[in-house]
């Protein structure tokens, strides 16, 4: 039995805010925290939110943001605790993209070994300002990675489109944790066969793509004018801000086609899936890297379309529940989205759950991880190792 280590696992977000990053970070630290000690540092995304908490088994350590920069911060009390975690840490688990990674790698004592996790890549949305933050963030990434034994990706599709992630990088597939909904219901009936029910689950923000979901939604609504379009996730409370209020003229404009659910429970996720027909993830830039949502839908029994976009095309060519459309693309999208509802309408929601399961296990996902911090230390710390 492999000896309990001490994890200390860093990120700019974590739970209780949302998002792809901070819910895989969430899933992880609570799997290993069945074997080894873990500690999560991280900001302080609200004030209301204790300085430290234990969350199922997991340590939590909330560090002061001192500046907000568009979806990252700065903050001195971040480097004030790493400093502390550190020197016990016998792994430490940066996820990247971190604006702080710039600075913490350089402070992470030489015993602890790096083994760090790439989200997926940035992207300068504003001015000078944004550009000269998103090149610090991608030098931070850069000598993170080339600090560390091993680099997770969520897919080996994603990572070799990466200008940060280089091709001698020390990359291993890792996918991601996915949360299963619970129990299925039987596909939803549909008299007319022109009730459709359109899902989106996700933050309001611009790599979503949700303008270009709604522009394909105002095409379907030609062909089936009883289409509905439910929209859930935070759209108010976004790290970087929300789209919303540009979004809100077109959804006003829907009347009551269009229902804004706002944030989902976990609790909630079975029945949120048992009414829709698709669920729909049309991503635009390389902030997304994956969509964790769209085999959570899988398993709720529900297809998907996604944007053919590297990584985020991986759940729906693995499984082939579903189709891929170009990304930013609404003719195409609205297009894909007909396609699917036609062909997997009257498809078993069990076959279309099994079919994910075939692929994606969060025990496997765990035991990735557990077989890189249980290996022997790699003799070579300082640079990067060989692609795998």
């Amino acid at each position: 039995m492999a000896v309990r280590k001490n994890i200390l696992i860093v990120l700019s977000y974590y739970h209780p805010y949302i998002s792809g990053v901070s819910e895989y970070a969430k899933m992880l630290a609570e799997g290993i925290a069945k074997y080894h000690d873990v500690t999560v540092l991280t900001g302080m995304h609200l004030n209301s939110l204790p300085p430290q908490e234990k969350i199922a088994g997991v340590n939590v350590v909330r560090a002061k943001p001192l500046l907000f920069l568009h979806k990252g911060y700065i903050s001195v009390d971040m480097i004030r605790q790493f400093r502390g975690l550190a020197r016990n840490a016998d792994v430490i688990n940066f996820h990247l993209p971190m604006l702080d990674a710039i600075w913490l790698t350089r402070l992470a004592p030489k015993h602890a070994r790096l083994i760090t996790t790439y989200q997926c890549d940035v992207q300068a949305v504003g001015g000078w300002f944004d550009r000269l933050a998103v090149g610090a963030v991608n030098q931070g990434s850069q000598l993170c990675i080339k600090r560390s034994e091993k680099v997770v990706v969520l897919s080996k599709d994603y990572a070799a489109g990466s200008a940060v992630l280089k091709p001698d990088a020390p990359v291993v597939e890792g996918f991601a944790p996915i949360k299963d909904p619970g129990l299925l219901t039987p596909a939803r009936p549909s008299s007319d066969g022109k009730s459709l029910v359109i899902g989106f689950l996700g933050r309001f923000v611009a790599e979503k793509g949700i303008d270009v979901l709604i522009r394909a939604f105002e095409r379907i609504r030609t062909r089936h004018p009883s289409a509905r379009l439910l929209l859930a996730g935070d759209y108010r409370a976004v790290a970087g801000g929300s789209i919303y209020q540009q979004l809100k003229p077109r959804i006003d404009a829907l009347g009551d086609s269009v229902q804004l659910l706002g944030r989902i429970d976990e609790t909630e996720l079975s029945r949120f899936y048992a009414q829709l027909d698709v669920l729909v993830l049309p991503s635009v830039n390389a902030y997304e890297a994956f969509g964790m949502v769209q085999v959570e839908a899988m398993l709720a029994g529900v297809p998907v379309v996604a944007s053919d976009m590297r990584g985020v095309r991986i759940p729906v060519q693995l499984t082939g529940a579903g189709n891929l459309a170009p990304p930013g693309s609404d003719e195409g999208l609205a297009s894909a989205i007909l396609d699917t509802v036609a062909t997997e309408r009257c498809r078993d929601r069990q076959a279309i759950r099994q079919a994910a399961l075939d692929v994606f296990s969060n025990q496997a996902f765990i035991e990735r991880y557990l077989s890189l911090i249980d290996s022997k230390p790699s003799p070579n710390l300082s640079g990067p190792g060989s692609r795998k």
